[in-house]
């Protein structure tokens, strides 16, 4: 599956959601949805952490729905976590996740999975 979204582990104490090319925009948008199922199912807030690592591609209109991640959270939804990010992700990371040098901290590029917070 080019995009797998799954908890962390048995805790649910985050959600993974991993990309592998080729993977569609369509894809995405399915897996956007079952995190959002996954994160009403829960009592708790829930980070997502969005694996980029074996991703190096991404569709055309892929990079305004990486945008409304944030703005268009689950109301229990934690912070957003960007792993691994690869070229062409890095030189554009600032305008897809509005992650560097605005005041929205909600989104973290981080370079292993034990960055991730849980406050």
């Amino acid at each position: 599956m080019p995009i797998a979204v799954d908890w962390n582990d048995k805790s649910k104490s985050f959600i993974t959601c991993q990309f592998r090319d080729p993977w569609s925009l369509d894809q995405f948008i399915e897996a956007r949805k079952s995190w959002h199922r996954m994160i009403k199912s829960a009592e708790h807030r829930a980070p997502i952490v969005l694996d980029m690592r074996e991703t190096y591609e991404a569709p055309t209109g892929a990079l305004r729905h990486f945008s409304a991640i944030h703005r268009t959270p689950h109301p229990r939804q934690g912070h957003i976590y960007v792993l691994g990010l690869n070229q062409p992700y890095q030189q554009l990371a600032p305008y897809i996740f509005c992650c560097q040098g605005c005041a929205d901290r909600s989104v973290r590029l981080v370079d292993s999975i034990e960055s991730v917070t849980l406050a």
